[in-house]
């Protein structure tokens, strides 16, 4: 779960300076994302003043830190009980929404705790409000209103430019949008409105992790440990700073720092699994989870957590154990989990892990169904399923789903445009294929197996040798294989042993059919070399000997 922005400005009325200093200490601790202690505090709070929807708010905080949700929609339904005109809770309530991963309930929530402060126009006059409700419209990682949460974060500014928590906010947006530069400008107006807070520092160095800039990212690290050397959030992020490396001697290091100055609480345990499981760091989040898993087996996330490392870990490096256990540990997931909390992603790893498992895969193609039903905009689920289509040899079924995709996609790849020209290569839809295959050789002109599928592709439209289509994409083919003379003899001739034998098979038959049978000879020759049985490379050669 992303870091919460909590440091919000509040207008309340306190009755003592003991009590002050205690809220005060309970907001540090969930800056330093200490949920357990924060939870403390602020039970203490709600106990001394029940009616106070501020600290219902703050306690469902630390709950939805610490992973008990249910504990989280709590205090927020009770804050919302006690104080109805307090937009906090509904905010809470819109965040359990989204991590629901409903985007319409969760926008009536958020409505909700905006409609207090509405003006006729429209706009929204409460920049706590605002900074609440556009902090929790991007907090979780699956179901996130992006841009709903800009429009608010520039109706804030428009009104207030020195709203620290609000520049905080408004950096966090830009920085889920992917708008770098926007991000940093709003950080860095913070930074100038509390040069001291090592919050603003630690989130500018996220924007340099996210595009590989270490060496910037670890300057703005710098600075925030130059504030405060204690801060947890920025161990935290420096930890994943050198996974990010791969110094996992000294990620550790920081990670152990990360947890002594925050706490080491289960739901920090996980957390960090999930970072390095985000980062793409896969199989760091497996020994993680698997090391939490030996102390606690009952934690239901853990499960599923530990499913989708496991899933990306035999991505990269197959292993059918351990996809086996991968998918195991979903399926008591989905077995245990109630079936309102599971989400599109949930369903999508499921699809996967099924896919990967032989005899399952009409299994895995309802799986991945229902996961795009939940979520239409996850368009990369297109591929997925059109895999699962391919390896079933329903063709015409990949195709098509291929073609969904590229209306959707924000960009296709060489890789896409070659699975989906497979696709029609077998289901004998050559001409589409051709086309397909080139779109991968004008994203990627280097790319061997490109030119080797568009002669197949034109092999098939042109039996007769009419033309040299087929002839000039074999060429091709073999010219890019075997350019390299010390590659081709250590791994590209065995790997691709058996295209090459089409390929001089191919060019071999097509100077035979040109009359041209010294051209020919020199071709089957070479299909000899590597296939010294084959039938009608050895026929053509036997015949000059006669």
């Amino acid at each position: 779960m992303k870091k919460r922005i909590l440091n919000i400005l509040f207008a309340l009325l306190i009755a003592g300076a003991a009590q002050a200093q205690s809220q005060e200490e309970g907001l540090r601790n969930i800056d330093f994302e200490k949920y357990e202690a924060a939870r403390g505090v602020f039970k203490s709070l709600v106990g001394k003043e029940p009616a106070n929807g501020d600290y219902w708010y703050y306690l469902g905080q630390t709950y939805i830190n610490l992973l008990n949700l249910d504990s989280a929609a709590i205090c927020y339904k009770e804050g919302v009980k006690i104080a109805p005109a307090n937009p906090s809770n509904y905010a809470g309530l819109g965040e359990l929404e989204l991590l629901n991963g409903s985007k319409e309930k969760a926008k009536v929530q958020f409505d909700k705790a905006l409609s207090f402060s509405k003006t006729r126009g429209g706009i929204v006059t409460d920049i706590r409000a605002i900074s609440v409700v556009a902090s929790s419209m991007v907090n979780n990682e699956n179901v996130k209103m992006l841009d709903e949460a800009d429009e608010l974060v520039k109706m804030g500014y428009e009104q207030d430019r020195k709203n620290y928590d609000l520049l905080i906010a408004g950096g966090d947006v830009f920085l889920e949008k992917n708008i770098g530069g926007d991000a940093a400008t709003f950080y860095e107006r913070a930074i100038a409105l509390d040069p001291k807070n090592p919050k603003a520092y630690t989130r500018v160095s996220v924007i340099w992790i996210r595009v590989k800039n270490y060496e910037q990212a670890q300057i703005d690290l710098n600075r925030a440990f130059e504030k405060d050397p204690n801060y947890a959030p920025a161990w935290k992020y420096q930890a994943e700073l050198y996974y990010a490396q791969r110094k996992f001697s000294l990620a550790k290091d920081a990670y152990s720092k990360y947890l002594s100055y925050s706490e080491p609480s289960l739901a920090n345990q996980i957390k960090f699994a999930r970072i390095l499981f985000l980062s793409k760091a896969y199989e760091e989040a497996l020994v993680q989870f698997d090391e939490i898993q030996k102390v606690d087996k009952k934690t239901l996330l853990l499960y599923r957590f530990r499913a989708f490392s496991a899933c990306e870990v035999a991505e990269l490096k197959p292993d059918v154990e351990l996809t086996k256990s991968a998918l195991g540990s979903l399926e008591y997931y989905f077995q245990k989990q109630d079936l309102a909390k599971i989400t599109a992603t949930d369903y999508e790893y499921l699809g996967r892990l099924q896919a990967k498992i032989g005899g399952k895969d009409s299994l895995a193609i309802i799986t991945l169904k229902k996961a795009m039903e939940l979520n239409p905009y996850n368009v990369d689920m297109y591929i997925d399923l059109a895999k699962v289509y391919n390896k079933m040899k329903q063709f015409d079924s990949a195709a098509i789903t291929f073609e969904s995709y590229f209306v959707k996609a924000k960009k296709i790849t060489a890789a896409d445009y070659f699975l989906y020209g497979k696709a029609l290569y077998f289901g004998k839809q050559f001409n589409k294929a051709d086309s397909a295959f080139m779109k991968v050789s004008e994203i990627k002109a280097d790319y061997p197996d490109a030119y080797f599928y568009r002669g197949n592709a034109n092999s098939a439209l042109d039996p007769t040798i009419k033309t040299d289509l087929a002839k000039i994409n074999y060429e091709k083919f073999v010219q890019l294989l075997t350019s390299d003379t010390a590659k081709y003899e250590s791994t590209l001739k065995l790997k691709n042993k058996a295209n090459l034998i089409v390929a001089y098979g191919y060019l071999g038959f097509y100077y035979l059919n040109k009359d041209k049978k010294i051209e020919s000879r020199l071709y089957y020759k070479k299909v000899i070399e590597l296939d010294p049985n084959n039938a009608n490379a050895k026929a053509v050669l036997e015949e000059k000997t006669k």
